[in-house]
């Protein structure tokens, strides 16, 4: 008799990418996933805490991206593991502006009015290699148009992404990919899967589509925006993935919707980006957690029946809700510092991009030097959780990162 208990795919504790870097993992981890939130300029935070987790030696075989992390994800999987941080380098020194002058630190009172000029800049100017403003307003462009369904054309993203992406090795299938996006018709959530379907660049633009700085984007006849419009961070795609696989889970979120009350408008309107975009992180974690204890118990209930209940229908069909898999879920937050504001997703000078990739490094760093998930699980236990808060105030005076901070300037011309 086959047992209905939803069971891991056993690969000898060695996962397919980690394999390819040399990394052995135990015999509870089969899979390494990177579940990337949305969050604009924030995400530097991302490639820095990629960087780290590259350096210890931890390569994904599943990347979840929503907007800026579904741009991340196509970076990675279509790049080889050797080339995969200089790709994210590339890129984030392209979508960002050098700095005119020497700017303050982040402990200095002037960076705040510093970054806020930049923010105010980019608005008016756009971003080089990602997006710039439409001539027309949207309310004098021929209804339906881009222009009259957005304030920015995004042409320059498109073709940055073109560069940098081989969509060939995309969809080769080593890494697997899932891209968060908003059907703009039914307002639901869907995620584009290269385990489904080829992933193609409109799939990476739809998911970071946000309205209404950019325009949706039509894939097979159906108009898609950015996924953070109903889910910011795309966990629930690893959570409920069938058949189930024991998984090292890396979450990276670029909002926290912990802090102090506000005290100013700015403070308000910060704290409102910050709690909406963070998504209910935290509560989606312990609703998975929950349930897939739940399974456990249920795998736990079977095992001790005798042979002629087992053979029940119903029991055979509760059975079917067990598992013996485990999820270790390591939850890296970006927390802001006091000189960002409301402003800081859209906030792309090149020394803000620095701090933010220095602060994932160092957090990345952090999270490797203890990996408490090499240790098993308690058996009783399917989910088990490790949070990293940032805390770059704490440590401004670090240097930056060698694979961005040391990089030449490379920019590409009228592209804003």
């Amino acid at each position: 008799m086959s047992d209905p208990r939803h069971s891991s795919r056993r690969r000898t504790g060695q996962s397919r990418a980690n394999a390819d870097v040399g990394r052995e993992l135990p015999e509870h981890i089969e899979r390494v996933a990177l579940v990337l939130q949305g969050g604009g300029a924030l995400g530097a935070f991302q490639a820095g805490a990629y960087e780290g987790l590259a350096a210890a030696g931890y390569a994904p075989d599943w990347v979840a991206g929503t907007s800026i992390g579904a741009i991340h994800a196509a970076l990675l999987a279509g790049n080889p593991p050797e080339r995969r941080v200089e790709a994210l380098r590339r890129f984030w020194r392209r979508i960002s502006r050098a700095d005119w002058l020497d700017p303050p630190r982040w402990n200095d009172p002037l960076r705040r009015s510093y970054n806020g000029f930049h923010a105010s800049f980019g608005m008016l100017q756009g971003q080089p290699g990602f997006f710039r403003p439409r001539l027309t307003s949207p309310w004098l462009a021929p209804p339906g148009t881009d222009a009259a369904l957005s304030f920015y054309d995004v042409e320059a993203l498109r073709r940055t992404l073109i560069e940098l992406v081989d969509f060939d090795l995309l969809n080769q299938g080593v890494v697997r990919v899932s891209l968060g996006a908003t059907h703009t018709r039914t307002g639901r959530s869907v995620y584009f899967d290269s385990a489904r379907e080829p992933i193609r660049l409109e799939h990476v633009l739809a998911s970071a589509a946000l309205p209404p700085a950019f325009p949706p984007v039509e894939i097979d006849g159906e108009l898609y925006w950015d996924g953070g419009i109903v889910s910011n961070t795309p966990l629930e795609v690893v959570m409920d993935d069938y058949p189930r696989v024991s998984t090292l889970c890396f979450m990276v979120d670029l909002f926290d919707a912990r802090d102090e009350p506000p005290a100013t408008m700015g403070d308000v309107l910060e704290r409102h980006k910050d709690i909406s975009y963070a998504s209910r992180s935290e509560g989606h974690i312990q609703s998975f957690a929950k349930l897939h204890n739940l399974r456990r118990i249920i795998n736990r209930l079977y095992s001790q029946m005798p042979d002629e209940l087992r053979e029940k229908a119903a029991i055979q069909e509760m059975a079917g809700w067990g598992c013996t898999t485990t999820m270790s879920i390591v939850h890296m937050i970006y927390r802001a510092t006091a000189a960002e504001s409301g402003s800081k997703d859209f906030e792309f000078s090149r020394a803000s991009i620095r701090d933010h990739w220095q602060a994932g490094l160092r957090d990345a760093r952090r999270a490797t030097e203890d990996p408490g998930w090499l240790t098993p699980p308690n058996p009783d236990r399917g989910v088990t959780v490790q949070e990293i808060v940032s805390a770059p105030e704490a440590e401004s005076g670090d240097e930056p990162s060698a694979s961005f901070a040391d990089a030449p300037e490379r920019e590409t011309a009228g592209d804003g």
